[in-house]
């Protein structure tokens, strides 16, 4: 029996209320999902970051200075 034909029969049934012919038409309805489903919900460093944000400051000790006038080449093996 298909699906169609299934939803006539439901539709015309006796002895059931219109509640519950909608709650079988719904079931028959519903499809499944299949491969990825993604949830809703945040995730835990996205409610981390609400309260932690992050702030980069410069620690003029660090900083790379060169005095070369052309930046350095990439070394690439040649083997």
């Amino acid at each position: 029996m298909d699906k169609q034909a299934l939803i006539e029969k439901i539709q015309t049934l006796g002895g059931l209320t219109n509640d519950e012919k909608s709650a079988l038409l719904e079931l028959l309805r519903a499809h499944k999902k299949y491969g990825l489903v993604w949830e809703d919900k945040p995730e835990d460093v996205e409610n981390r970051l609400r309260d932690e944000l992050p702030v980069l400051t410069e620690v003029k000790e660090k900083a790379l200075i060169s005095t070369e006038i052309t930046p350095p080449q990439p070394y690439y093996y040649r083997g």
